[in-house]
């Protein structure tokens, strides 16, 4: 009888420990939803400067709007967080993205060469 009611006990400390580690892995998952490195993001800055609609047609609300004050229609590349769970960016830094692509060229390059 004492041995049943030992291995009865034992077994529902085990179950009860198991479901408490699977609810507290659960817990650090969503937590980390936030990208833990920043990401560089090119995008178009919306008229009202609180989304961010990237170059693969996806839209970020913006948690700093204020960051993109005078970008507004602009292109941008900003450094920032990415929380994917609320899909909502922080920015960290802003650089506007010209509309002409800048190249460097040397008439030594292979290019030149006949």
């Amino acid at each position: 009888m004492r041995v049943s009611l030992a291995t009865t006990l034992v077994t529902v400390l085990l179950v009860a420990g198991a479901a408490f580690a699977q609810e507290k892995a659960g817990k650090q998952e969503s937590a980390t939803a936030a990208s833990a490195k920043p990401l560089t993001v090119s995008g178009k800055v919306s008229t009202d400067g609180k989304t961010l609609l990237t170059d693969i047609d996806s839209e970020w609300v913006v948690n700093n709007a204020e960051v993109l004050k005078g970008q507004e229609g602009h292109r941008v590349t900003v450094k920032c967080y990415v929380n994917t769970e609320k899909n909502r960016i922080q920015i960290l830094s802003v650089k506007r993205a010209d509309g002409e692509a800048n190249y460097a060229v040397s008439h030594s390059d292979s290019a030149f060469r006949r």
